[in-house]
């Protein structure tokens, strides 16, 4: 059922106003009553996601791999379903972009299995480029993914992050990952 634009804004203040009651009357307290219903089909299922990898690695990495992003479906809702803005819609977002470069990672490993699978990632997509597997442009962007991961680790980080990363960024990176993958499933086929 669409719904047309009044019926939409009245809804989206209805929940809104209803989630803020629920935070108000509850604050931080871990009440089962006051669990919201998640709304279904935006997650995907991992076997659902399982099958738009390649089939490269191992069944649990792929399985594990799925799961990692089922978690991105939630950081994505969130980053366009609610109002999430500052600090935390930008480490939402570095959460979301250091996932993709870990499956980025995992899939550079198994791309070049054979070809300098153990060297490091950059290496990796440079092998991928002389492979003619990639072109030097998803190279790059492959590598600045690879960049925003390596930020996990806090101990290496140099400057504040608080507000660093937005939606676009986000789109860049899963864009990148989008392409490499549907790249690997051509070569490699589709996981089951």
């Amino acid at each position: 059922m669409a719904l047309n634009p009044n019926d939409l804004e009245s809804l989206v203040i209805s929940a809104s106003e209803a989630l803020q009651a629920i935070q108000n009357e509850y604050g931080k307290k871990n009440v089962v009553e006051t669990r919201v219903r998640f709304p279904r089909g935006f997650i995907r299922t991992a076997t659902e996601v399982r099958r738009t990898l390649p089939d490269l690695g191992k069944k649990v990495q792929r399985k594990n791999v799925s799961y990692a992003l089922m978690k991105n479906d939630v950081f994505r809702w969130l980053a366009i379903r609610t109002d999430l803005s500052g600090t935390a819609l930008s480490m939402v977002l570095k959460e979301g972009i250091s996932s993709l470069g870990g499956i980025c990672e995992w899939l550079t490993k198994e791309a070049t299995r054979g070809h300098g699978s153990r060297k490091p990632y950059a290496k990796r997509t440079e092998k991928l480029v002389d492979l003619i597997v990639i072109d030097s442009d998803l190279k790059d962007e492959l590598d600045w993914i690879w960049e925003i991961r390596c930020n996990e680790h806090l101990h290496e980080v140099t400057s504040l992050e608080h507000t660093m990363y937005s939606r676009a960024d986000y789109n860049r990176a899963l864009k990148a990952y989008s392409k490499f993958r549907d790249i690997l499933v051509t070569i490699h086929g589709q996981a089951v």
